[in-house]
């Protein structure tokens, strides 16, 4: 079992990670899939949101995206008890079940809608859309100097009815929501 040190020493890794500007997108949606997979092991969602203690943990993919066989990596790894299980939905879907969900570019769009809708559930929202964590979601995934790092809303974090460990807090970029339209 991975001890919490290890765990933030793991994001913090993941999270200096120079991007180089010839980088493929393959090496980007790796560390963003990687991301996560750790997010999860950070987060108490509320006791009603698995149906049994060893219940999936869902991560939920949600439109057209470049993560090709990062998401593959995430099958058959666990997060505690909970076997992940990753699913990919097509543009359009309101995504039920999920309880990470990675909302990709091509959704800005809808993205007041889906933030809307995911508000309303437990599910920690993640997405690499321009100021997405200003904008109403959970996490963002941000390039800083090459890097890519997170920015956390704690207002939609709360809403959510999620508690995000302090280990993750120290390492994010805290944003306040409502700078920026969707």
């Amino acid at each position: 079992m991975i001890t919490q040190a290890a765990l933030q020493i793991l994001l913090l890794a993941i999270a200096w990670l120079p991007l180089a500007a010839s980088a493929l997108a393959a090496d980007e949606y790796a560390i963003k899939a990687a991301y996560l997979y750790n997010f999860a092991k950070f987060i108490e969602w509320p006791p009603n949101s698995f149906t049994k203690d060893d219940a999936p943990l869902n991560i939920c993919i949600i439109g057209d995206h470049s993560f090709d066989d990062a998401l593959a990596r995430l099958r058959g790894k666990a997060v505690g008890s909970h076997p992940v299980f990753v699913q990919e939905f097509p543009a359009g879907s309101d995504a039920p079940g999920c309880h990470i969900v990675f909302i990709s570019r091509s959704q800005e769009p809808r993205l007041r809608n889906l933030l809307a809708t995911f508000s309303k559930r437990p599910a920690l929202t993640v997405s690499d859309i321009e100021d997405f964590a200003q904008r109403g979601g959970i996490i963002g995934l941000i390039e800083v100097e090459q890097r890519i790092q997170f920015a956390i809303n704690l207002a939609a974090m709360r809403r959510a009815g999620l508690k995000l460990s302090s280990q993750l807090l120290k390492l994010a970029i805290i944003v306040d929501e409502g700078n920026k339209e969707p």
